[in-house]
């Protein structure tokens, strides 16, 4: 809201002009100090504000501090921040303004003041302030030592916050004596609590945290994580310790399951047991029989199968945790031989999955690994339906690719002469495309006729497109427009096409873009971003109207693909996007789009987009990119933002692109700014208010 008097509002005068913008620019000190010190507490409080500016020096710092010592006997009066909050504020924003300043001379009196009772109505602010200030300052160890006391009376969830954020040492251990207090219904304050020492001490408690049934997913994840980022863990994660967190990798959430599986991985005994457990993932064996398992273990710690699939998905992600510096090439083939036996067709297909990305894993750390991990793959994962896809990307990504076989599985003339079934035929057009390789293009080809089977054709139309390969687009040209097709061929023919980019395809993309399936509209909104042409940008915006949002988010990114050829019309699409409510990540990504083309138009379009209908998040996102326009494009746009009447709070982009534009304005406005906004909230407003005057100072604003 903005004011256009200097009269208070309301009993507190909360908008009022106190002149202290004014003495700040003037670099007035004296004149700072004689509105601390004076009886209006409105004007006190925001020359405490600026005093925190480290521009006003040591006499800044002192200031602050006398009036710390002047307010502290009020502190056992029951009015003072009770009743009349507004004589308390000087005081709350003078213990803030030394934590920004970072003034060591101010620890005895923090203390002092943390050390005196206060009443019930300022004690919490005071409390949050001072110890803020002392932990912005650097002394941790005078606020862990006041904070346990308090903690001692009541473990309060703020007072384990300021403990979080004031981690010393020396108060490790009283901590440790006391997080019992905080279980088992502050589980999450206290994982972060422990978090913050990143101490091995705390590992045994965040262990115990990890295991407990009173746990949620998130505190679970979040103790994993600390426990993640301890040093030493072969001192901590003893064997007695192992066997509780393999029990997490059975459980229902997988981020969890992924965490505890990382944690195990960073010990010999855990990377022991994870091996153990996938040599039986169906814990079928005589319990005799099971290696690395004591007799002592319970039935139910033993894993199923989506434990595997976990340690296998742990394995892809860290191969070198597995494998030994001293003996890395045999390792790696003896890792990768080991989860061979996971390829059997009778386990299920998500952890034979997961198996060949954890062979790919191994495969690509040394080529004695990859050969064998290639040769198991094209025999036993690409002529499986349930893992072809999965056993072509990863083959593409062997370090030494079996291009070879690959080509005589799909059949190098044309497509006659094959060695492989149709499954693996589809896995090695994918591999290839995947592989880039232009020997292939022949057999792709030659896979779109009409007589081979359905999937072989979708996956040489996908592989066609990766190649780029120009020869075949009037073969896909064709299939994009042939109503007979199945409607799955069509849609990948119209992505092949895209990705191609060749310039007699558009009339096909063009067909589609007007097609009643949902599926050719998808496809042809995300390629027709390769053709700048004036058709594409007409067919792209209609698109941007289509009733489905996956369609219209393609058709967005696609104009932001073309670039300015687009600008006019992604600068239309705001008004149409108020109208359809359009979902956000829609409105943020044609933010994004507009913030990437230049001109007055585009800045325009922004500017709608930061006002209402809007919502919050899409408003704010392209306040952003206006405050990143060029200053004479922007300033109109800017200027009726920060007056708008409904603002109910500092436009912080805004406020300093207008304090850098320059604009004779700008100064009247920043300092309106300033002065009228919600006051003595610890939050970003007031810094962003604080740093636009800044720059006015900084350009030498009189």
């Amino acid at each position: 809201m903005r004011a256009g008097t200097g009269e208070g509002r309301g009993r507190t005068g909360r908008e009022r002009d106190t002149g202290v913008a004014r003495l700040w620019m003037a670099g007035d000190l004296d004149g700072l100090c004689r509105a601390l010190e004076g009886p209006d507490a409105l004007t006190a409080a925001r020359a405490a504000e600026v005093l925190g500016e480290p521009a006003f020096g040591a006499e800044g710092g002192a200031a602050l501090i006398r009036c710390l010592e002047r307010c502290e006997p009020l502190l056992t009066d029951p009015d003072f921040g009770s009743y009349n909050h507004d004589r308390s504020w000087p005081l709350i924003e003078a213990v803030r303004a030394l934590g920004r300043r970072r003034e060591q001379r101010a620890v005895p009196a923090l203390c002092r003041l943390l050390d005196r009772e206060a009443g019930e109505g300022l004690r919490y602010r005071l409390e949050t302030a001072a110890f803020e200030a002392l932990i912005a300052i650097g002394a941790w160890a005078e606020a862990s030592e006041r904070l346990l006391e308090r903690f001692d009376r009541q473990p309060e969830p703020h007072l384990v916050w300021l403990l979080t954020e004031a981690p010393h040492p020396r108060a490790l251990e009283p901590v440790l004596a006391r997080v019992w207090r905080l279980l088992p219904y502050q589980l999450a304050e206290a994982v972060g609590l422990l978090a913050a020492f990143r101490d091995p001490s705390t590992a045994p408690a965040l262990l115990h945290i990890v295991t407990t049934a009173e746990a949620t997913h998130p505190t679970r994840r979040a103790a994993l994580r600390a426990l993640l980022e301890l040093p030493g863990p072969e001192r901590w994660l003893h064997a007695s310790r192992i066997e509780p967190l393999v029990g997490r990798l059975r459980g229902p959430d997988r981020e969890t399951a992924r965490l505890a599986g990382h944690l195990l991985a960073r010990t010999e005994q855990g990377r022991a047991r994870m091996r153990g457990l996938l040599k039986d993932p169906q814990g079928r064996w005589p319990r005799k029989h099971r290696e690395n398992v004591p007799d002592s273990y319970p039935r139910e710690a033993y894993p199923y199968e989506a434990g595997c699939v976990v340690i296998c998905e742990v394995m892809t992600e860290r191969p070198q945790a597995f494998v030994s510096p001293s003996r890395g090439a045999l390792r790696s083939a003896e890792e990768a031989e080991a989860i061979l036996p996971l390829l059997d067709p009778a386990l299920p297909a998500e952890l034979r999955r997961a198996a060949v990305r954890a062979l790919g894993a191994f495969g690509a750390v040394d080529s004695r690994a990859g050969r064998m991990v290639a040769a198991a793959l094209l025999e036993r994962a690409l002529p499986d339906r349930r893992t072809v896809e999965t056993a072509a990307a990863t083959l593409a990504r062997l370090p030494e690719p079996p291009v070879r076989e690959l080509l005589r599985l799909l059949g190098p003339d044309g497509g006659r002469g094959h060695e492989g079934t149709p499954v693996s035929r589809r896995g090695a057009a994918l591999a290839l495309g995947l592989l880039r390789h232009e020997a292939a293009a022949p057999g792709l080809l030659a896979a779109l006729a009409a007589d081979e089977p359905p999937a072989l054709r979708r996956a040489a139309a996908d592989a066609l497109g990766l190649l780029g390969h120009r020869p075949a687009v009037p073969a896909l040209v064709a299939l994009a427009g042939d109503e007979e097709e199945a409607t799955a061929l069509r849609a990948r023919a119209v992505t092949a096409l895209g990705r191609i980019g060749a310039h007699e395809a558009l009339p096909a993309l063009l067909g589609a873009a007007r097609s009643d399936s949902e599926s050719l509209r998808l496809r042809a909104a995300g390629s027709l971003g390769s053709f700048p042409a004036a058709e594409a940008v007409a067919a792209l915006t209609d698109l941007a109207s289509d009733t489905e949002p996956e369609t219209v988010r393609a058709a967005v990114d696609s104009l932001a693909r073309i670039g300015p050829p687009a600008a006019s019309a992604l600068c239309a699409l705001p008004d149409l996007a108020g109208h359809d409510r359009r979902p956000g990540d829609t409105l943020r990504a044609l933010v994004t789009a507009l913030a990437a083309c230049p001109g007055p138009e585009c800045t325009t379009a922004l500017a709608r987009l930061a006002h209402p209908p809007y919502s919050q998040s899409v408003r704010a996102a392209a306040e952003r990119a206006l405050a990143g326009r060029p200053a004479a494009e922007a300033l109109p746009h800017l200027l009726r933002l920060l007056a708008d009447p409904m603002m109910r709070h500092p436009h912080g982009p805004a406020l300093l692109a207008l304090a850098r534009s320059g604009a004779p304005e700008a100064e009247a406005i920043v300092v309106e700014h300033f002065e009228h906004q919600r006051s003595f909230v610890a939050d970003r407003y007031r810094d962003e208010a604080r740093e636009a005057l800044r720059v006015l100072c900084r350009a030498g604003a009189p």
